[in-house]
């Protein structure tokens, strides 16, 4: 094991560096590279992560989580809602809210996994990976309807994500406290509201302040320290009030992409120095892998791959036929929505920080898992979906 936390940032650097590099001639996501990186350097392997590096992960997570929920915001940008209509916002909110329901209801009935604990693992399951479904339609220059709505969808579709999970966390949050009863659940339904209300302001706040303010920025330079000063405050106000930093800080990006003229400087800005920053939350996320815990939770990971693939199919599906889509965006739809990714990793680590309990150990666990196969076998599923559509030629 390294002992200096400075040299396993050096290790996890280089390695992520030539990892990534390597993944890519195979058309892998190099998000994949870097979580793999982490299971090789974890504990239950080489065991050559600091401790210290370790400890501190939290303060890493939370840090990555606010800079993806920001980004996402901008995906709230309602003249982009506006432009890609009805079909994307159907399709979208059916394609997260199905694989939700089915894959809570599936683990809580079959598995006899506690709701609260199913709750949380249909939440995740309701995320989809933008960028590996950018880089498919980008590599083989894919146009058309199709296309256009599918990119549409998976621009908004982890937002939706977003918030289902921030309610489902604070109600199995409250649900794992004590013992349910008929009051208890809609005490838990208001405080799980509450919650959300609450981070919302924080984030609508920060905005407020930070416009207030912005005319002061000057230069490329300020307007980093500047973006990063108002993204850390937010995330930092969210933890002190245990309210969720995910919501806080895409409502700091959603209301910033709508009320300042200038917003996509703030949001470029930081995607120029967001790399680092990945590459350690993934490479963390990795090393939390434990092998004993994927073998007990086997059943599960297969249960949740499968309940997860049919509720984007068939969301997809129910969206694109209340919007009034084709044939072709009704089939083929679901299957390009597959690959999962950052988001989907993102909330199981908050998952496991807030339940601290075996059920949030065995969440990332299982999340890390179907998000390898998720991120193998995504992208290939997504081309040949826009090659059935008819929008690329390749196979």
């Amino acid at each position: 094991m390294i002992h200096d936390p400075i040299l396993s940032l050096g290790v996890i650097f280089i390695a992520g560096f030539f990892g990534g590099r390597f993944v890519r001639k195979f058309k892998i996501p190099s998000i994949t590279a870097y979580v793999a990186l982490g299971i090789l350097l974890s504990p239950d392997l080489f065991n050559i992560i600091s401790g210290e590096l370790l400890s501190a992960s939290e303060v890493f997570s939370d840090i990555v989580l606010g800079m993806i929920a920001f980004i996402l915001g901008e995906s709230f940008y309602l003249g982009n809602i506006r432009q890609v209509g009805r079909s994307v916002v159907n399709i979208s909110i059916n394609a997260s809210l199905v694989p939700w329901v089915l894959v809570t209801v599936g683990l809580w009935y079959f598995f006899r996994l506690p709701f609260a604990v199913a709750l949380v693992y249909g939440a995740i399951a309701s995320s989809t990976d933008p960028a590996g479904t950018v880089t498919v339609a980008q590599e083989y220059r894919s146009k058309g309807e199709f296309t256009d709505t599918l990119l549409g969808v998976v621009a908004i579709d982890d937002a939706w994500g977003l918030i289902i999970f921030g309610f489902s966390l604070s109600m199995a949050t409250s649900l794992l406290g004590g013992v349910p009863s008929f009051i208890g659940i809609f005490t838990d339904l208001g405080k799980a509201f509450f919650d959300i209300i609450a981070s919302a302001l924080v984030g609508l706040s920060a905005t407020l302040l930070f416009n207030r303010i912005s005319h002061l920025i000057n230069s490329a330079k300020d307007r980093l320290i500047y973006t990063f000063a108002f993204l850390f405050l937010t995330i930092g106000i969210a933890i002190t009030l245990h309210l969720s930093v995910l919501l806080s800080c895409m409502v700091f990006g959603a209301t910033l992409a709508n009320t300042n003229k200038m917003s996509f400087t703030f949001f470029e800005s930081l995607r120029e120095v967001d790399s680092p920053f990945y590459i350690i939350f993934f490479v963390l996320a990795g090393v939390g892998l434990s092998f004993k815990g994927i073998g007990v939770a086997l059943g599960i990971s297969a249960a949740f791959i499968l309940l997860r693939t049919f509720g984007k199919i068939f969301g997809a599906f129910i969206g694109a036929k209340a919007a009034g889509s084709g044939g072709i965006m009704q089939r083929y739809m679901g299957i390009a929505l597959l690959p999962q990714a950052g988001v989907a990793i993102a909330c199981a680590l908050v998952a496991k920080h807030n339940l601290n309990n075996v059920w949030g150990d065995q969440i990332l666990n299982v999340t890390i898992a179907t998000t390898v196969l998720f991120e193998l076998i995504g992208p290939w599923i997504t081309k040949v979906a826009l090659v059935k559509a008819g929008e690329i030629r390749e196979l």
